[in-house]
């Protein structure tokens, strides 16, 4: 009689999973997750200003023949995705952080030249004044409103005494 635990092979565990392909690992590459299409699904969006029935059609092989709301649901299935909507923000973030840069650029380029037509003696005197002008402006030189914070507690028939007593001493003098 044979002892079968001694003939069984030793087995060992061997797994081909490599640590970077782990999807327990969140990648910091926004859309490092996605896929191709559903990455051009969400700059479609952003970008491009599409729907996302648009986007969806765009980046995915959809049939003529594909009922609209079919492709509506699909579509919304897509955007629901908690990746898609992670990477369709962080890509909103990122297109408003480049459009306030922009804008600080073109302000800085817009007045630099203010500045370089304000101190060219070529240009007339009155191109030179609206420039400095400008510049003024700009700086916050020439403010016409004052602002008063008052934070006194006062009621409201407090506040219409003192407005009485200052009326009448306007119309007194």
């Amino acid at each position: 009689m044979t002892d079968k635990k001694d003939n069984k092979p030793k087995l060992k565990l061997v797994s081909d999973n490599d640590s970077r392909n782990s999807k327990d690992k969140k990648s910091n590459v926004i859309g490092g997750e996605l896929t191709a299409k559903q990455m051009g699904f969400c700059r479609d969006i952003v970008f491009n200003d599409m729907t996302y029935i648009d986007a969806y059609r765009n980046n995915y092989n959809v049939s003529d023949k594909t009922k609209g709301n079919s492709l509506r649901a699909m579509a919304s299935k897509l955007r629901a995705d908690v990746n898609i909507t992670l990477t369709i923000n962080r890509l909103l973030e990122q297109k408003q952080q480049l459009q306030r840069m922009n804008e600080v650029k073109r302000s800085d380029i817009i007045l630099q030249k203010i500045e370089k037509m304000a101190d060219d003696i070529n240009v007339t005197d009155a191109v030179r004044l609206r420039g400095l002008e400008l510049l003024g402006k700009h700086h916050g030189l020439f403010t016409d409103v004052l602002k008063v914070d008052d934070k006194r507690d006062r009621s409201s028939t407090d506040i219409e005494n003192e407005l009485l007593t200052k009326l009448n001493s306007i119309i007194s003098k």
